[in-house]
């Protein structure tokens, strides 16, 4: 038997299985049975809409939030005058480490700039 008649003869007992299960009631108890199905599960991605109830957060959202709260932290220090210049630099340095991991990671248009210490202000409100 070829491969694709196996999997013919499958389908055909699959739809078998189905419509006795369906002539059985299998389906009449089903909760919302009758009811129109909810807006969100008629509107954008189904994929994204399993990920967001499962929770699950991809990893280049994750590396986001990451530089988003360096990038805070350090500004926190830095208007507390606690971090020398060069402890700044090398924190810095550390976090575009981050970005440029974050860009290689993300879609192409939420790709964002290094890092600097001159633009530690608009960096907050891009990252946020």
């Amino acid at each position: 038997m070829s491969r694709l008649s196996d999997e013919s003869s499958g389908h055909d007992l699959m739809s078998k299985i189905y419509k006795e299960y369906e002539k059985k009631g299998g389906f009449d108890d089903l909760p919302g049975k009758g009811k129109p199905l909810p807006a969100e599960a008629l509107t954008g991605d189904a994929l994204y809409g399993i990920l967001k109830n499962a929770n699950y957060l991809p990893a280049w959202v994750a590396k986001q939030h990451e530089v988003r709260d360096a990038i805070l932290e350090l500004l926190q220090q830095i208007e507390q005058e606690k971090l020398p210049l060069p402890e700044q630099e090398k924190r810095i340095k550390e976090m575009n480490k981050k970005v440029k991991k974050y860009n290689k990671m993300c879609p192409m248009m939420l790709q964002k700039p290094l890092v600097s210490r001159e633009s530690l202000t608009v960096d907050k409100e891009r990252w946020s």
